[in-house]
């Protein structure tokens, strides 16, 4: 590895990825390593690899056209299955959210709304909306991070899962402050859609309730 290329601390370690701290030509950058999974056919596995790694950093590229923050990609290694991109400064929400007063976790939630819906109306399924997944920056920007599960979709029932995780998550993490923050994050998610005069969000809310009863959420890795 060249030695304007250092990977040099280990920040996240999961099923699907590693990601490392360093630098990359003098800036300072994530670098996300899809781990090989042994139980897999090798050729099958390092094309799986692959593939998801170029979703995801096309899905980066894209998505930041739309006025999305999102880290910047720099380079993809499809030798190594692994994506260089800007290492975001700043707090996961969900470690923040609890000190926040609710003036704050309006704002941060409608944005986020308007971030998803924006994503859903350029048919993008972000896959894994929780709050270890948006970095508010210290000049309280919020970044959408790991698109490692998204998707390509415009049904319904897709945006809905989509809602209905980050439901999911803020009962489970943040329980006094479901009902505010997620009613928040509706609120902006349907200014988003009423902007283009779009009433598509109105089929997707509703049918957040149906996913939820009959449990329909799996993960899109489980589905393997």
């Amino acid at each position: 590895m060249s030695s304007d290329i250092k990977k040099e601390k280990v920040i996240k370690k999961g099923a699907e990825a590693t990601l490392y701290y360093g630098h990359w030509f003098g800036k300072e950058v994530i670098f996300k390593y899809r781990i090989p999974k042994n139980y897999r056919i090798k050729e099958l596995d390092k094309a799986i690899r692959t593939e998801r790694t170029l979703n995801e950093a096309r899905a980066l590229i894209k998505v930041k056209t739309y006025g999305i923050n999102v880290p910047q990609v720099f380079e993809i290694d499809f030798v190594n299955s692994t994506i260089v991109m800007k290492y975001i400064k700043g707090n996961r929400l969900k470690d923040i959210l609890s000190n926040l007063d609710d003036n704050m976790k309006k704002n941060y939630f409608n944005d986020i709304g308007k971030a998803i819906a924006t994503l859903h109306r350029n048919g993008h399924v972000h896959g894994d909306i929780t709050t270890s997944n948006i970095i508010i920056s210290p000049e309280n920007q919020i970044f959408l991070i790991d698109f490692g599960l998204h998707e390509y979709s415009d049904t319904i029932e897709d945006k809905s899962v989509d809602l209905h995780l980050l439901k999911r998550v803020l009962i489970s993490s943040h329980g006094k402050n479901y009902k505010y923050c997620f009613n928040a994050f509706l609120e902006g998610y349907k200014l988003e859609y009423e902007k283009i005069k779009n009433k598509e969000y109105e089929k997707i809310i509703k049918n957040i309730d149906i996913v939820e009863s009959r449990g329909r959420y799996i993960r899109p890795e489980a589905r393997l």
